[in-house]
């Protein structure tokens, strides 16, 4: 039974990281073509004015690249927090500290 479900699982795996990789090429080869084109345009135009509006209109692009790249980036840097803290409460409560003297009690005396 549980042969069954890992195999599920790892095909679900499978499925899922295919499909983010036919979503990095699509994102690549929209903003590969974005940038040829500029390119292009600035290559060939002969008016600077249409070379900067064509920067000042990629602008959002930029915007919207950084927007969604803060996401992931903000979730690992939480994740790397948590992990650390979490790192820093097992060592805490697995260490062992000097023993402490109790009131009435003498160092040697019992």
């Amino acid at each position: 039974m549980l042969g069954r479900w890992a195999a599920e699982y790892t095909g679900t795996m499978e499925e899922r990281g295919n499909w983010r990789q036919v979503a990095w090429w699509f994102g690549g080869i929209v903003v590969g073509f974005k940038l040829w084109t500029v390119l292009l345009v600035i290559v060939f135009s002969v008016q600077w004015s249409t070379a900067w509006y064509l920067v000042l209109n990629h602008v959002a692009w930029f915007i919207g690249l950084v927007v969604l790249g803060s996401g992931p980036f903000l979730f690992w840097y939480r994740l790397v927090r948590v992990r650390r803290r979490r790192e820093e409460l097992l060592r805490a409560e697995w260490e062992i500290s000097e023993p402490t003297e109790h009131r009435g009690f003498r160092s040697g005396e019992r």
